[in-house]
C-alpha cells in the first residue's frame, strides 16, 4: 500500500507540480514582453478516463483545467496556451509504469503490452507541437488530439 501511495504521489508531483512548476517559470516573463506560447503536454486520457488509470487521467485533466484556465485569464495578453494529447506513443513510458506512475496491475495488463495497431511515434508528438507554435499570432490552437488511426477514444 506505501508503494501506491507513493507511485500517486510521484504521479502528481510529475504531472500536476511539474506543470505549474514550468508555467510559473515562465509566465510572468511573457507576459512582461507581450508574447508567448505555452504548449502543455496532457493526454487522451486526460479527456476520458482508461480502466486502471484513475490517478493519471485525474492528473491529464488537472492539466486541461490549468491550461483552459490561463487561457481564460489571460484574453488580451497575447499569450498563447495549447494542449497535446497524445495516444498510445511509442515510448517506454508504459514499460517502467510500476516505478514511475499510478498505472496498476489491471492497466499493465490492458496497456502494457504490444499493441495490434501502428502507435504513434515522439516524432509524430513533436509534429503537432511545432504546428501549434507556428501558427500566426492571432490563430490559437489550443488543443491537438493525436492517436493512432485505429485507437480513438
Amino acid at each position: 500500500m506505501e508503494l501506491m501511495k507513493q507511485v500517486m504521489e510521484n504521479t502528481i508531483d510529475i504531472n500536476c507540480k511539474g506543470t505549474l512548476n514550468g508555467v510559473a517559470a515562465v509566465l510572468p516573463k511573457m507576459l512582461a514582453r507581450k508574447s508567448g506560447h505555452i504548449v502543455n503536454i496532457s493526454s487522451d486520457a486526460g479527456r476520458k478516463v482508461f480502466p486502471g488509470l484513475g490517478v493519471y487521467s485525474a492528473s491529464k485533466m488537472f492539466v486541461e483545467g490549468i491550461s483552459q484556465a490561463l487561457r481564460l485569464e489571460n484574453v488580451g495578453s497575447v499569450l498563447r496556451v495549447t494542449c497535446i494529447q497524445p495516444g498510445n506513443v511509442a515510448t517506454d513510458l508504459v514499460k517502467h509504469a510500476n516505478a514511475a506512475s499510478s498505472v496498476d496491475d489491471e492497466a499493465m495488463k490492458l496497456y502494457g503490452g504490444a499493441s495490434e495497431c501502428e502507435v504513434l511515434k515522439p516524432e509524430d508528438i513533436s509534429r503537432a507541437v511545432l504546428y501549434a507554435v507556428t501558427q500566426p499570432a492571432y490563430v490559437a490552437v489550443n488543443e491537438i488530439l493525436v492517436e493512432p488511426r485505429d485507437e480513438p477514444i
